[in-house]
C-alpha cells in the first residue's frame, strides 16, 4: 500500500533524462524515513550496527547537540588551598571538558532556520523546512497504520564520483545508551561492593570524574549513512540500522566460555536488535524513490537545482563559523 502511495505520486514529477558525468553536478536531495510497527517474520542476524566514520558528513549534530566545552573552560579550577576545605565550591574544568550533549529523542524534522543557498566550494548545505517537497507524501504515509515517522531532512549538495564521494550520516530516533551498549548487550549495573561504592570524584576530583565518569555516546534507534554518486548516472547506497529491543537467550557463566553451552544454561536477556538495510540503487533525477523493508521504508528524491555561480562572501563565512 505504501509503495503504491509514494509511486502515484511520484508519477506527478517530471519527465528525467539520465545524468552524465559531464553534467552540472550540484543537486538537492530530500530524504524521509518511517519505520513499520508490524510484526515481521524476518530473522535477522545479531549484528552490530556499523561504528559512524569521522570522514562522513554530518549535518544532524550541528542542529541537536549542545557542546559545553567552552563553558567548561571558562570555568574557574580548583587551587591546592580549595582542596583542604571541606567545602569545596569551585568548578573543575576537566570534569566538564569535552563534552557533546545530546536529547534523548531527535526531532524528526531536521533543518535550517532560514532558507539557504550553496557557494562554489561549499560543502553540503541544510535547507530549511520550506524548501523541502515531500509534504504530501509525509501526510500520506502518515495516514497509514502502524507507521513511525523517524527523519525528514533536505540538503543540497555537489555530486562526485564513487570514489571521492562522502557519505551523509543519518540517524533518528530514541538513544538507547543509558539501556544498551553500542554493541546491543544490555548494561548491568555494578554489584554494591566496597570497591564501586567508592567515590573517585571525592577523593581524587578530575581524575576520579575522568575514570568514573566517561562520556557516553548516543546509541541512536537509526543510524548508518547514506552515499550518493554520479557515474555516468546518479547512485544511492544505503547502509542503515534499525534497532529494536528484543529478549534473546545469553549464558551468563563466565564458565562456558571455553565449552558450549546448552539451552539450558542459558536465560532470556534483553537485547538491542540491528536491522539492515543495505542496498545500492541506480536513480534518475526528479524521480522519488521509495526504499522499501519490511520494518522501515525510505523515501528519497534527487532535485536538480540551480548551479552556485559564486563563492560564499568572507562575512557570510564568519558568520557560519561563529
Amino acid at each position: 500500500m505504501l509503495r503504491n502511495i509514494v509511486l502515484s505520486i511520484a508519477a506527478l514529477a517530471a519527465i528525467t533524462t539520465p545524468i552524465h558525468a559531464q553534467a552540472k553536478s550540484w543537486f538537492e536531495v530530500e530524504v524521509y524515513v518511517f519505520e513499520r510497527q508490524t510484526n515481521s517474520v524476518e530473522k535477522w542476524q545479531e549484528n552490530t550496527a556499523a561504528a559512524p566514520n569521522s570522514k562522513n558528513v554530518d549535518l544532524i549534530t550541528p542542529m541537536i547537540s549542545n557542546d559545553i566545552t567552552g563553558v567548561a573552560l571558562g570555568l574557574s579550577g580548583c587551587t591546592s588551598t580549595d582542596w583542604t576545605s571541606s567545602e569545596v565550591d569551585c568548578q573543575d574544568p576537566l570534569v566538564s571538558a569535552n563534552k557533546t550533549t545530546f536529547p534523548s529523542q531527535v526531532p524528526f524534522s531536521i533543518a535550517a532556520a532560514e532558507p539557504q543557498q550553496a557557494y562554489l566550494g561549499d560543502g553540503p548545505v541544510l535547507l530549511a523546512e520550506s524548501q523541502s517537497e515531500f509534504a504530501e507524501i509525509i501526510q500520506s504515509v502518515r495516514r497509514e497504520s502502524n507507521v513511525r515517522s523517524l527523519l525528514h531532512i533536505t540538503w543540497q549538495q555537489d555530486m562526485k564520483s564513487r570514489n571521492r564521494a562522502k557519505p551523509m550520516r543519518i540517524f533518528a530516533g530514541k538513544d538507547y545508551s543509558e539501556e544498551f551498549e553500542y554493541s546491543g548487550n544490555a548494561i548491568t549495573e555494578l554489584q554494591d561492593d566496597e570497591f564501586s561504592s567508592f567515590d573517585f570524584n571525592a577523593n581524587f576530583g578530575s581524575f576520579g570524574s575522568l575514570v568514573s565518569e566517561p562520556q557516553t555516546s548516543p546509541v541512536w534507534e537509526l543510524d548508518g549513512n547514506i552515499n550518493i554518486y554520479l557515474s555516468h548516472y546518479l547512485f544511492i547506497e544505503t547502509n542503515l540500522a534499525l534497532r529494536q529491543p528484543i529478549q534473546k537467550k545469553v549464558v551468563q557463566n563466565e564458565y562456558y566460555q571455553y565449552s558450549t553451552p546448552t539451552d539450558a544454561d542459558k536465560v532470556m536477556s534483553p537485547f538491542l536488535q540491528s536491522i539492515p538495510m543495505v542496498q545500492n540503487r541506480r536513480v534518475r533525477s526528479g524521480e522519488v524513490h521509495y526504499f522499501d523493508h519490511p520494518n522501515f521504508g525510505i523515501v528519497m528524491q534527487i532535485r536538480k537545482m540551480e548551479q552556485p555561480s559564486e563563492t560564499r562572501p568572507a562575512s557570510l563565512s564568519i558568520d557560519a563559523a561563529d
